[in-house]
């Protein structure tokens, strides 16, 4: 099993989407950071240092009592491999980003655009429980 780790970055009423760079035969999906788990390290130190990758920002607050797991599964090449990502949520503190090379476009969108602007229903749906969870 592969597992990552991300963050749901909000600014005001704002959430961050990062487009991936297109690949051949992908159009270039929209999603949150987020990256793959390097030795010892925590989930959250993941989801934190794979934000500062991807996006350059390092200026946030973390939002104590949310976690989201999705599971799914990726194909590589014949094989088929489940996929585990777990989810924190945070403020940031700047709307400040420098895009990785991994990455061809950032936005800043509003709850429903930004549900409407994500590429998976897994992803929708974490972004749904991370406003219902700052409504609450």
């Amino acid at each position: 099993m592969e597992k990552s780790c991300g963050i749901v970055l909000f600014h005001s009423e704002d959430f961050l989407l990062i487009q991936h760079s297109v690949k051949l035969g992908e159009k270039g999906h929209w999603d949150f950071p987020k990256g793959h788990i390097e030795g010892n390290e925590t989930e959250l130190e993941t989801a934190t240092r794979e934000l500062e990758e991807e996006t350059g920002i390092n200026e946030f607050q973390l939002v104590n009592g949310f976690k989201e797991k999705i599971c799914y599964n990726i194909h590589k090449g014949s094989k088929v491999i489940p996929k585990e990502v777990s989810f924190f949520l945070a403020k940031s503190l700047t709307k400040n980003v420098k895009l990785s090379s991994e990455h061809q476009n950032y936005k800043w969108l509003n709850f429903s655009s930004a549900l409407d602007q994500l590429t998976y229903s897994n992803a929708k749906e974490v972004l749904v429980k991370a406003k219902n969870f700052l409504d609450d």
